[in-house]
C-alpha cells in the first residue's frame, strides 16, 4: 500500500534554477534519471511490533526494482561480485528510540545471505552485536585509519578502519530531522559516521562538509545501495527526540543514489509534518543545502527533473 502523500513527494524537490544552455543536453542525448523505489505500508510496523517478514518482502521488491532484475538474488549480485567485502552502515543515533534497527539488518542479511554472499563477507556497524553473532558475520574493528582523508578545504580526518577492509558499502539510515543539518538521512549517516571527529564539522548546517566527506573516493567508489530506513520516522526534534517525536510509518527508500534518496526522504518528511500540523524544515521549496551541495560535489542528483521516483505498488 502507497499512501497518497508519497506520490506527491516529487513535487516537493525543487529544481536547482533555470539551466545555462551549455548544460543543456543534445536532443539526441538519453540522459538517465536516479531512480528511488519508496514502499509504504504501515502494516510493516503496527506500533513498534516490526513484521519482519512483511519487511523482507517489502524489502527484497524494492531492491529488484530499483536495480532492474527480476529478483532481490539477481539484484544483489549485479550489484556486489563473489569477492566483495560487504560494510554495513547503520545508525545508532536514537536507534534505541526508534527501535527497528535489529529487525532491519535482519532482514537485509536475510536477503544478502539468500542471494549465496557469505556471512564472512559481511560487516555490520552500529547494529547489537548480536545480530551479527547471531548470523556468524564478520565483527566489526573498532580502530580508525592510519592516515588522514584529506576533505578539500572542509579539512580532514580520519575514517573507520571497517572502509579500508571494505570493497561495497551500503547504507541504511534512519530518516530523522536534525536541528543543526536539517535531516540526517543517507548523506549524514556516511559523513558523519565513519569519521572520528564528526563534531569539527558541525558548522553551517554541517555543509559543505557533508557533500565533501560523501565525494571522497575512499567512501564514493564503494558505496553501492542505499535503504533509507522510515520503518518509524522521526518528524520532529531530532536528534533530541522523544516518544512524541516519533510514529510508525512503515516507510522505504532504496536508490543507489545517496542525494536522490535525501531529496525523497526530506520531501516525506515534510509531508509527515503537514499532517501533524507542523511546519516545513524549509520555506518550500528549498532544500537543505547538504543536498545541492552534494550535487555540486558530483555524490549525486537533486534536481526533480534528474529523480525518479517509483512506487513500489505500481510496479
Amino acid at each position: 500500500m502507497v499512501a497518497a502523500g508519497s506520490r506527491r513527494l516529487m513535487g516537493q524537490v525543487r529544481q536547482n534554477g533555470p539551466a545555462r544552455v551549455g548544460d543543456m543536453p543534445a536532443k539526441t542525448e538519453i540522459v538517465k534519471k536516479s531512480r528511488v523505489v519508496v514502499a509504504e505500508d504501515p502494516v510493516m510496523v503496527p506500533s513498534r511490533l516490526i513484521q519482519e517478514a512483511l519487511v523482507r518482502d517489502t524489502l527484497d521488491r524494492s531492491v529488484a526494482a530499483c536495480v532492474g532484475t527480476a529478483s532481490a538474488g539477481l539484484a544483489w549480485r549485479k550489484l556486489l561480485n563473489d569477492d566483495d567485502r560487504i560494510l554495513i552502515k547503520f545508525n545508532q543515533s536514537a536507534s534505541a528510540l526508534i527501535g527497528t534497527n535489529p529487525s532491519m539488518a535482519r532482514v537485509l542479511i536475510q536477503s544478502l545471505l539468500a542471494a549465496d554472499l557469505r556471512p564472512d563477507q559481511i560487516t555490520l556497524l552500529e547494529v547489537d552485536p548480536v545480530v551479527g553473532d547471531e548470523f556468524k558475520l564478520r565483527r566489526p574493528d573498532h580502530r580508525w585509519q592510519g592516515q588522514a582523508a584529506k576533505f578539500g578545504d572542509v579539512g580532514e580526518d580520519v575514517f573507520r578502519a571497517d572502509l579500508d577492509w571494505a570493497t561495497a558499502v551500503i547504507n541504511v539510515p534512519f530518516l530523522k530531522t536534525h536541528h543543526m543539518a536539517v535531516m540526517t538521512g543517507c548523506l549524514k549517516n556516511l559523513s558523519h559516521g565513519l569519521i572520528r571527529r564528526p563534531a569539527r564539522f558541525h558548522g553551517k548546517r554541517c555543509s559543505p562538509a557533508i557533500a565533501a566527506i560523501n565525494a571522497h573516493e575512499a567512501l564514493a567508489s564503494k558505496l553501492k545501495l542505499n535503504i533509507t530506513n522510515g520503518l518509524r520516522v522521526n518528524f520532529d526534534r531530532g536528534p533530541e527526540a522523544s516518544e512524541r517525536d516519533i510514529e510508525s510509518r512503515g516507510w522505504l527508500a532504496v536508490s543507489s543514489d545517496p542525494v536522490a534518496a535525501d531529496c525523497i526522504g526530506f520531501g516525506y518528511l515534510n509531508h509527515v509534518r503537514a499532517e501533524k500540523g507542523l511546519r516545513p524544515m524549509l520555506p518550500s521549496p528549498q532544500l537543505p543545502d547538504s543536498l545541492t551541495l552534494a550535487e555540486e560535489y558530483g555524490v549525486g542528483r537533486s534536481g526533480i527533473e534528474q529523480v525518479e521516483q517509483v512506487n513500489l505498488a505500481d510496479t
